[in-house]
């Protein structure tokens, strides 16, 4: 939303705010799995988040678009700064769009945009080299503080 001043120049660009889409939750059912796939499904997300965020420059679930138990969004940028919108469904993570909250592909970049990964570690590694670098690095480092603890701890046993 741009907005003006009294002379007719724009002196100010600001974002619209935005209102997250809330999915009712149809009423609990002993026979249908709906409470458990929409709680799978985000957990599953919100484990992504949290576990790959160290190795992205922003990454979260978009509060813009839709929210089921079979479909959700998560918004990366990566380390060289380039935006994507992450579906995430029962098939797998897929680049929806290589804009934040926006589910249309570039049509054409089909072979990305139609390919499905078991996890987002995988999706991360063919669409970031600086996400490889750094998950690579951290994983030195874990195992890297692993060896040097098991060293101290032979060494007390001795």
């Amino acid at each position: 939303m741009t907005q003006q001043t009294g002379n007719d120049s724009l002196t100010e660009t600001t974002t619209p705010p935005t209102t997250p889409v809330t999915v009712k939750k149809p009423p609990f059912c002993e026979n249908c799995h709906t409470d458990a796939e929409k709680t799978g499904l985000e957990e599953t997300a919100m484990a992504a988040v949290r576990e790959h965020a160290f190795a992205v420059n922003l990454i979260g679930v978009s509060e813009m678009l839709p929210r089921t138990s079979q479909l959700l969004f998560i918004n990366v940028t990566t380390a060289e700064n380039h935006t994507h919108c992450i579906e995430l469904t029962i098939k797998g993570w897929r680049v929806a769009s290589n804009r934040n909250d926006c589910m249309n592909g570039d049509f054409r970049q089909l072979s990305i945009h139609t390919k499905y990964f078991e996890t987002l570690h995988a999706l991360l590694t063919e669409i970031s080299p600086e996400y490889r670098q750094r998950f690579g690095g951290e994983l030195i480092t874990k195992l890297s503080a692993v060896a040097v603890e098991q060293e101290k701890k032979s060494q007390n046993t001795e």
